[in-house]
């Protein structure tokens, strides 16, 4: 998979998204971020980048693509794509709205919720799951620690025992042998 590691600034130029927007998507889930050194970073597939920047470049709604549009005419989306009408997507559906839209564009819009839902539960289930495997290795090696330890103390005690048996195995020779010098 083709990763992009893009600083804010990168993300907004490249998203078409305000900063706000993209700390916003952060916050929410919708953009995987990590922190370094020099601040945090966006973690992205070059087509997921590609997929938010065209989505952006159709929206009505969306002022950075509009200032892009202005300078940079060649990026206007294909005449024959349909043009999103963003606030249905951000801000609930109006009636008349939804009225005037194709049914289709409603069910399409409705998948995308469903599938944005399944995404941000994968994404989660995929978290669960390594904290998971790093938990389950760290307890392997936890009890192969505790399992040799247990082995040098089995091998302490079965010296000590060898120990007491000589020790006894003396006394009785002792104890026989005064018997005999006294008789």
């Amino acid at each position: 998979m083709d990763e992009l590691k893009l600083t804010i600034q990168e993300a907004q130029e490249m998203l078409l998204l305000s900063q706000s927007s993209v700390y916003s998507w952060i916050d929410k889930g919708k953009l995987q971020s990590a922190e370094t050194p020099g601040g945090k970073i966006i973690i992205i597939s070059r087509k997921e980048a590609e997929e938010i920047r065209n989505f952006n470049l159709k929206s009505r709604r969306n002022k950075v693509a509009k200032q892009v549009l202005q300078k940079n005419p060649q990026e206007i989306p294909n005449a024959d794509a349909p043009v999103i009408d963003a606030e249905i997507l951000e801000n609930g559906s109006s009636e008349e709205a939804l009225k005037s839209m194709p049914d289709i564009t409603l069910r399409l819009i409705s998948r995308i919720e469903e599938l944005a839902l399944d995404a941000g539960r994968f994404k989660q289930l995929e978290i669960l799951r390594n904290e998971e495997k790093e938990n389950v290795k760290f307890w392997q090696e936890k009890y192969h620690e505790l399992n040799l330890e247990l082995k040098k103390k089995e091998s302490e005690l079965n010296a000590l025992k060898m120990e007491l048996q000589a020790i006894k195995s003396r006394q009785s020779q002792k104890s026989l042998l005064s018997f005999f010098k006294k008789n």
